[in-house]
């Protein structure tokens, strides 16, 4: 009588320890992960989840297997059904944290594989600006934070002689130079020599021309004064750099005048981006007439800035030289009226090319 309450008394006991021990693990691989996770190691992460998926699986398929046997041989054993089932559903919880660890690993690497480009990208923009003095500007700055800066360096720039460029530095950049310039050095020097000492082409009567090239291309295919030049909408100021985010590097360029900035970037030789010398013409009336200069540069964006916005007499006529400049800017306002509108607000111009 008393051997059958020893050997359960024995199991109890057993399976108690077995059941603390579970716990243990369980509670040690939380720890685990939390510590793995706080460390954004999703590669551990997944390895763990791996293990656990294997050992749950395994249970999951004997247990349904134990199952299906003993409901075939008609003798169905419900406890096991019921443990099948949690197996299973174990597993299926399993596969979810699985397959968001992965995830993250995925991205973890292509943030990786990106920054290494970003990285492989400053050094090549430094080699393009050999001579330059060009800073990284630290991660997470706020617009306002960077626009102040720019304005100090500006300002620095006036008494020693240079004027400052933000450069937003993607995985094109470079690219989106004109590769025969900035692949050869010697090239690059001689062209910079020619952009630098040439006459530089006015600008005003460049716009001029292409606006009214630009006009009559439209008027056969809609409405000008209906859809293009249209009826002024809301639209908010831009005073800062709150509509660029990412890696800057602030460049400070040897030249005197603000439009000689683009002697240093070939910006040019795609779609339908004017060539470096056009940016320069362009440059060089806008400073004069608006005191407009270049102040950050993307990969397909050069954002002006000016001291003051335009008045109202000069704002339409700044809006349709700003489509002749770039006629994507449409994209962005609907119409020139709202762009004019805009201009009469904004202290800073983005213009873009598709």
């Amino acid at each position: 009588m008393l051997e059958p309450v020893f050997i359960t008394l024995v199991v109890i006991f057993v399976v108690y320890l077995l059941y603390q021990r579970k716990k243990r693990k369980e509670q040690q691989m939380g720890e685990e992960l939390d510590d793995l996770i706080k460390a954004n190691d999703w590669q551990g992460v997944s390895r763990i989840l791996r293990k656990q998926l294997i050992i749950w699986g395994l249970l999951a398929v004997i247990a349904t297997a134990i199952g299906i046997i003993s409901f075939i041989q008609g003798k169905p054993r419900f406890g096991i059904s019921l443990g099948a089932a949690f197996f299973i559903w174990r597993v299926i919880q399993l596969a979810r944290l699985y397959r968001t660890s992965r995830d993250n690993e995925r991205w973890l690497q292509e943030e990786a594989e990106g920054q290494q480009t970003i990285e492989e990208q400053i050094a090549r923009i430094q080699a393009m600006l050999s001579g330059c003095n060009v800073t990284r500007v630290r991660d997470g700055i706020t617009p306002e934070a960077l626009m102040e800066m720019w304005k100090e360096t500006r300002e620095r720039g006036k008494r020693e002689g240079f004027c400052p460029v933000l450069l937003l530095v993607d995985s094109n950049f470079v690219e989106s130079m004109d590769d025969d310039t900035v692949e050869d050095r010697e090239r690059f020097r001689q062209w910079q020599y020619q952009m630098l000492n040439a006459p530089v082409a006015d600008g005003h009567t460049l716009l001029k021309e292409r606006f009214e090239s630009l006009k009559s291309d439209y008027e056969t295919d809609c409405d000008w004064q209906t859809d293009i030049v249209g009826t002024a909408q809301i639209c908010e100021a831009v005073n800062d750099f709150s509509s660029f985010d990412g890696h800057f590097l602030l460049a400070e360029i040897p030249v005197n005048e603000p439009w000689q900035i683009f002697a240093y970037f070939p910006f040019a030789g795609w779609n339908d981006c004017p060539s470096a010398e056009e940016h320069m013409a362009v440059a060089k009336y806008w400073y004069e007439k608006y005191g407009a200069v270049v102040a950050c540069m993307t990969t397909d964006t050069i954002a002006y800035h000016v001291p003051k916005p335009v008045n109202a007499d000069d704002a339409m006529t700044l809006a349709e030289e700003q489509f002749a400049y770039s006629e994507d800017v449409l994209q962005d306002f609907g119409n020139l009226s709202t762009l004019a509108e805009m201009d009469k607000q904004s202290s800073v111009w983005s213009i873009w090319w598709d």
